[in-house]
C-alpha cells in the first residue's frame, strides 16, 4: 500500500439491543462512509471501543468490515490490547481477512518508558504481516510518546504511519518538521479541531471521529486545504467545530464521542445507538441535544 492520505474514519461499532454485533449496521456504515468519500476505514479504535470488546467480537467486527468493504478502501484494524501477544494474533487475523494495516497504541495498564515503547513497536513491526500505524492516545493509555520516540519509530521497517491523539500541536509540528522529507510515512491528526491546521503544515490527513457522521464535511475540508482553498477550508472547519459540540454530554469525552455519534447515525438511519454495558444507555435528553446540534450543522452546510 502506498502512502496513505486523506480522511480515515475510526468507525463506531454498531450493536443490537442484545449487545451482539449489528452486522447490518456495519454494512450500512461502510457504505455510508465510502459514499461520503473517506480514504480508509479504521474499525476497533477508541471510537469503536476496540479494547473493550471481547476478542471474538473484535474478530467479528474486523471480518465484517473487510467483507463489506470488499477491497474498495484500505482497512486499518485496531489491535490495541494489554498483552503484546494479542496484538500479533489480531494482526494475523486482520491479514487473513484482507485488511491493509493495523493501528496500535502502546499496551494499556502497565506504563512503559520511551525505550520500552520503541522495543514494543519494533517487536510488533517484525511480527506483524501487515504495516503498522502507531497510535499515541495518552488519554487512554497514560503513555505520551514524545516526538523523539515517534521519529525513532518512523525508521523501523514496516511502521508506515502515526496517528496523534495527544492534542499537543507543538509536539505534532515538531514531528511534521522532522519527518518532512519522509514521503513514505503518513502523519495523521486525531482531534477533529486540529485537522485543518495539521494538514496545512504537512500532515497526510486526519483520523477524525466526526467523519462517522459527517464524512463529506471532513473530506471537503481536507480537499480544500490540499488545493489551497483556505476560505473553503475555514467553512468546513467551522462545521467540524460544531460537530465537536456533540462530544461533551458525558464526563469523559472518550465516552461522549461514541454515544453521540451513534445517536446521530441512528437519526440518519444507519445504525442504532446501543452502548455496551457497563456504559450507560443514551438518554432521551441526549438524543434531543444531538438532534438540535445536527440541525444547526445541516443548516450551515
Amino acid at each position: 500500500m502506498s502512502r496513505l492520505e486523506g480522511i480515515v474514519t475510526p468507525m463506531v461499532t454498531p450493536l443490537k439491543k442484545d449487545f451482539s454485533l449489528d452486522v447490518d449496521g456495519v454494512e450500512n456504515l461502510v457504505e455510508y462512509l465510502i459514499k461520503g468519500g473517506v480514504s480508509a476505514l479504521f474499525p476497533l479504535g477508541t471510537t469503536g471501543g476496540g479494547p473493550m470488546l471481547s476478542s471474538e467480537m473484535q474478530r467479528d467486527v474486523c471480518a465484517a468490515v473487510c467483507r463489506f468493504n470488499n477491497g474498495r478502501l484500505p482497512v486499518l484494524v485496531g489491535v490495541s490490547a494489554a498483552a503484546p501477544s494479542d496484538y500479533v494474533k489480531m494482526a494475523n487475523f486482520a491479514a487473513e481477512q484482507g485488511a491493509s494495516g493495523v493501528v496500535a497504541a502502546p499496551p494499556c495498564y502497565i506504563p512503559l518508558d520511551d525505550d520500552e515503547c520503541v522495543a514494543f513497536y519494533r517487536d510488533l513491526a517484525e511480527a506483524s504481516p501487515l504495516p503498522v500505524y502507531v497510535y499515541n492516545m495518552p488519554g487512554m493509555t497514560k503513555i505520551n510518546m514524545p516526538p523523539k520516540v515517534i521519529c525513532q519509530l518512523a525508521d523501523i521497517p514496516n511502521i508506515k504511519g502515526y496517528k496523534d491523539s495527544a492534542g499537543d500541536m507543538n509536539a505534532f509540528h515538531d514531528v511534521i518538521f522532522k519527518l518532512k522529507d519522509r514521503k513514505d510515512f503518513s502523519l495523521f491528526m486525531g482531534p477533529d479541531t486540529m485537522m485543518a491546521d495539521s494538514v496545512l503544515f504537512g500532515a497526510a490527513g486526519g483520523v477524525n471521529s466526526g467523519s462517522n457522521l459527517y464524512p463529506e464535511v471532513y473530506v471537503n475540508c481536507y480537499k480544500c486545504i490540499s488545493s489551497g482553498d483556505i476560505e473553503g477550508a475555514r467553512h468546513h472547519q467551522d462545521n467540524i467545530n460544531r460537530v465537536q459540540k456533540l462530544y461533551y454530554f458525558r464526563r469523559y469525552i472518550g465516552l461522549g464521542v461514541a454515544s453521540s455519534l451513534k445517536t446521530g447515525l441512528k437519526l440518519r438511519g444507519v445504525c442504532d445507538n446501543v452502548m455496551l454495558p457497563p456504559l450507560a444507555p443514551v438518554s432521551a435528553e441526549v438524543e434531543a441535544k444531538v438532534r438540535e446540534i445536527m440541525d444547526e450543522i445541516d443548516a450551515n452546510l
